[in-house]
């Protein structure tokens, strides 16, 4: 049985990540350029996405769908040293641990997407809601990405 619902989440992710992706390697040649002092730097952005959908959303979809039940604390990787990961190699993993994701919400059965798992700030949470999540971050993250390119063609064009 399709799901369209479930589909349209799903490209909705992937069309996100394809735009992030692609504005990230625009930019992959000057990737630790910063909008401002202590703003992330496109290289910054790129290991945070990877690490986030690594760390957190797979692990997220995996036990949820496994029945487990889980409980989750809200995700932070604030204040962590993105500075040795290259912005290419970062994203690179961040598709390819999406790309995980997919396969894992596309293969379980109809009846594991309704299992649940708790979130601290977000109460009782699916897979599809973890899809969401994921989609709202990415959102964020591309909106920020986007004024941030802005400005730095801005710059370098004046340069």
């Amino acid at each position: 049985m399709r799901d369209t619902a479930t589909e349209q989440l799903i490209e909705n992710v992937r069309i996100t990540q394809k735009r992030i992706s692609d504005l990230l390697e625009s930019v992959a040649n000057d990737q630790d350029w910063q909008p401002a002092p202590g703003e992330w730097s496109f290289r910054y952005i790129a290991a945070h996405l990877a690490t986030v959908d690594k760390d957190c959303y797979l692990d997220r979809v995996v036990r949820i769908s496994s029945g487990e039940n889980p409980y989750f604390e809200s995700y932070f990787n604030t204040g962590w040293d993105f500075g040795q990961f290259d912005l290419s190699d970062s994203l690179h993993d961040w598709e390819g641990t999406r790309q995980k994701i997919v396969d894992l919400v596309n293969n379980i059965p109809q009846h594991a997407r309704s299992l649940t798992g708790t979130h601290a700030a977000f109460g009782t949470i699916t897979v599809l809601d973890v899809l969401r999540m994921m989609l709202d971050h990415d959102q964020e993250h591309l909106q920020h990405l986007e004024q941030a390119i802005s400005r730095y063609k801005t710059k370098t064009d004046r340069d």
